[in-house]
């Protein structure tokens, strides 16, 4: 029994460390510089509620929409980059819905790109990258998603080469904790051989001091 506490506590610990180390990374990330001049605002997909944006794919729209009205201000001229594909229960895919939202607020239908067969961040990714280096070679991006989302993505872009950085459209707890703490867990499995040595490591330790 005090073997199984003391690797509980270890274990336990660990994981505490990664959430910390996630909520630092991100809170990092929105204070980071947004410099004006990107090539491309990729929107990444989320839920459809009958082929129109649901509200947590909604505020990633209107943050990338706000974010293109400011680089038209600037003298800028950016494409919207709308990358989504078709659930099995959706009658649309998600980047057709994202640019049929875009263009009923005035965006021109030849600034928009669609992406429309990803299904998951790292296809929205390295689909898009595709997409960019071909029409723009050397190109800039802003990839907009939802702040408790910032960090997986940011992690998915750097594996796909994406050069640009990605910004969040709300706050880490606009959504709830649960989408949060989703997160922590995804974000964890993206490195299986890291974190399954340290959880090895770390029962062998608590297994080595219960004994003791």
């Amino acid at each position: 029994m005090r073997t199984l506490s003391i690797v509980a506590v270890l274990l336990g610990g660990y994981a505490l460390l990664w959430l910390l180390g996630f909520l630092g990374w991100a809170l990092y990330d929105r204070r980071r510089p947004d410099p004006a001049g990107t090539d491309f605002l990729v929107v990444l997909g989320a839920g459809l509620d009958d082929c129109e944006p649901a509200p947590l794919l909604a505020a990633r729209l209107e943050e990338a929409l706000a974010r293109y009205t400011a680089e038209e201000a600037a003298g800028h001229a950016p494409l919207l980059l709308v990358t989504g594909g078709k659930g099995p229960l959706d009658a649309c895919t998600e980047a057709a819905a994202m640019a049929r939202w875009l263009t009923a607020r005035g965006v021109p239908a030849e600034r928009v790109r669609r992406e429309e067969r990803a299904a998951n961040t790292t296809e929205n990714l390295r689909f898009s990258a595709a997409l960019m280096a071909a029409e723009r070679p050397g190109y800039r991006c802003t990839v907009v998603t939802s702040g408790f989302h910032v960090p997986r993505s940011a992690l998915a872009a750097r594996r796909a080469g994406v050069p640009g950085r990605v910004a969040g459209a709300d706050g880490l707890l606009a959504h709830g904790p649960y989408p949060l703490l989703r997160e922590v867990v995804a974000t964890a499995l993206l490195y299986p051989r890291a974190n399954g040595a340290a959880v090895l490591l770390l029962a062998g330790a608590g297994a080595l001091l219960g004994l003791t």
